[in-house]
Order: C-alpha cells, then sequence, then structure tokens
C-alpha cells in the first residue's frame, strides 16, 4: 500500500472567504498539473472528491516539513548533507522558474522531506509570471523573515518575480546553515518588517560556515533584486561546493533562542497567515 497526502479546503463561514479557498485550490491544480514530475517538487498524484469536497492526492513526506526535520536532526547533518538539501531546493526551483511560475511562499515550512530528499511543495500562492503582472495583497502573505523586503514597502504592493523567490531561497540557505528559522525570536513583528526593509537587517551568518556558502546565500537576500543570482548561478556554485571536503568544519549545535528585550537581537516573528487547506499525513 502506497501512503499518500491529502489537501482538501477547510469548510469556511463567509461567502468571500469560500470564493477565496476554491480560488487558490484551482490555482494550485492547474499549476501542480502543468508543472509535471520533477524529483524536488511535491508531486501531483491525481484529484478525488469526497460527498462535498474536492481533494488534491499529493506524493507523501515521511519526514515532515524542513522547519522540523532540522530541529531533529540538525544535530547529525554535516556540511556535505546540508549543501545537498541546498541544491534539492534549488533544483526545484530552478525548474519552475524554467516553466515561468514562481512560488511567491517559500520558507520551510512549505519544503518537504521525503525520505531526506527536499520537495517544494504548497503551490496555493504560486503564479505564472504572465498572471503576476500586478502586485496584490498576496504578496505580503507568509512569514515576515522569508519575504521580499520591498513587499514591506509604503509605495503600492510590490510585482513579486523570480528574483523574490530566490531572496527566499536565500533565507532557506541560512537556515539551513543554523537549524533554525530566521529571526526566531524577534519580539516585535512591525519593527521586524521596518528594519528589514529599511535598515537592510538579515541573519547573521553561523559559525564554521564555509565561505563560498555565505556568499551565495548573502548574494540571494542582497536588498537590491537585480543583484541577486538566477536559479542557474545558485546551482552551479552549490553544485561545486558538493565536490569539496568540508569534514574540517563543525556544524554548530542548537542552543536554546532567547527573546530579545530590546528587539536589537536578529531574530524572526512571522505573521502567521492561515491556509484554506488541510494537509493530512
Amino acid at each position: 500500500m502506497k501512503l499518500v497526502a491529502l489537501k482538501v479546503i477547510i469548510n469556511k463561514s463567509s461567502k468571500e472567504e469560500i470564493n477565496e479557498a476554491d480560488d487558490e485550490f484551482t490555482n494550485e491544480l492547474n499549476l501542480l498539473h502543468e508543472v509535471g514530475s520533477h524529483p524536488n517538487i511535491d508531486c501531483l498524484l491525481g484529484i478525488t472528491k469526497d460527498s462535498k469536497d474536492y481533494i488534491l492526492v499529493l506524493e507523501y513526506a515521511n519526514n515532515g516539513n524542513l522547519m522540523d526535520y532540522l530541529k531533529e536532526k540538525f544535530a547529525s547533518l554535516n556540511w556535505n548533507n546540508k549543501i545537498k538539501m541546498a541544491l534539492d531546493i534549488t533544483s526545484g526551483l530552478e525548474f519552475l522558474h524554467s516553466k515561468e511560475i514562481i512560488h511567491r511562499d517559500l520558507h520551510s515550512k512549505n519544503i518537504l522531506v521525503n525520505n531526506g530528499k527536499l520537495l517544494i511543495a504548497d503551490f496555493g500562492l504560486s503564479k505564472k509570471l504572465v498572471d503576476a503582472n500586478t502586485g496584490s495583497v498576496a504578496n505580503i502573505m507568509g512569514i515576515i523573515g522569508y519575504i521580499e523586503p520591498l513587499c514591506f514597502s509604503n509605495k503600492k504592493y510590490y510585482k513579486k518575480d523570480k528574483k523574490s523567490d530566490i531572496y527566499s531561497l536565500g533565507v532557506l540557505l541560512w537556515e539551513i546553515s543554523s537549524g533554525r528559522p530566521p529571526f526566531s525570536n524577534y519580539l516585535e513583528d512591525k519593527m521586524l518588517t521596518y528594519r528589514i526593509r529599511f535598515e537592510n537587517l538579515r541573519e547573521e551568518p553561523i559559525e564554521n560556515t564555509p565561505q563560498e556558502y555565505r556568499q551565495l546565500y548573502e548574494k540571494c537576500w542582497n536588498g537590491e533584486p537585480k543583484s541577486r543570482p538566477d536559479t542557474s548561478e545558485v546551482y552551479r556554485i552549490l553544485s561545486q561546493l558538493s565536490t569539496k571536503d568540508f569534514s574540517y568544519l563543525l556544524s554548530p549545535q542548537h542552543e536554546e533562542t532567547i527573546p530579545s528585550v530590546d528587539n536589537t537581537h536578529n531574530s524572526s516573528y512571522g505573521f502567521h497567515i492561515s491556509t484554506n487547506f488541510l494537509r493530512i499525513y
């Protein structure tokens, strides 16, 4: 018997919420169908229906999401493992971008782990570039530490693009190096968004991180989108790093994070955006 994951619409109270959930479900179904099969994309196996709802049938990930996986397994990961994980995410994102699809909501809860292999998941907010020609409130949905800083501007909604995904990818590369989400003990979300946008606040490099790896994620989260690499360049650099021996570098150990009293500590606070779906494993 093969295990699968089911994704269904949670009942909503208002007509507006129901329509929004339906639109997101339809969008994800269409994009998953267009994406097809890739080893680093959460694969659509089919669609079914119960008495009331349509249900997406997706590939099952037996190690849960990346955020939880890092909490549980980080102490056992060496740098070769971490670079392989970074390559998995980059490979999936490169494939999406080759099809002119932007994910728009990359973070470690939307990266699944199946037998140690990483899969990009949750395409509810994703868009074809031709359909993403205007900004929208969806641009600021997500977890603050991973969001394109220009989305926090007071200007009219910023249009997310491939470079916005690259910013999120850079944060994920840092998270793989640290074992924890970005800004994980920052107390004030409004102050965090301000400092990310206007003070270029980023997380601090982790001790014993390979210099080339650190330089790569710093390029990815550059405040100027035009200065960020594309997925092909990120993949090329990671592939080169994967051939090197980093066994001499000790991995950092998890430390208990203590909330900063004065809000000057680099940590994360995300606004929680409830999804319209329930993933059942």
